[in-house]
């Protein structure tokens, strides 16, 4: 699967660490929401690595589409 990375731009590797349950608080009351752990691979910006190098970060799992995943 791949990501844009927000600091560099380029899409990147990653894989699905864990999947878990999150609540929302949603318009109509509490949601439950599967929540996806992304790890995202070491990778560089010019020379050095990038500050989004080697992160985990948590999505909704329903928002994954088409294998690129947006994330600020």
């Amino acid at each position: 699967m791949k990501i844009m990375c927000k600091w560099c731009n380029v899409s990147i590797q990653c894989h699905i660490v864990n999947e878990e349950m999150s609540d929302h608080h949603g318009t109509y009351g509490i949601d439950s929401i599967k929540m996806a752990k992304i790890k995202i691979h070491k990778h560089f910006k010019g020379k050095n690595y990038c500050k989004g190098s080697d992160r985990t970060i948590t999505t909704p799992l329903d928002k994954i589409k088409d294998g690129k995943i947006h994330y600020h």
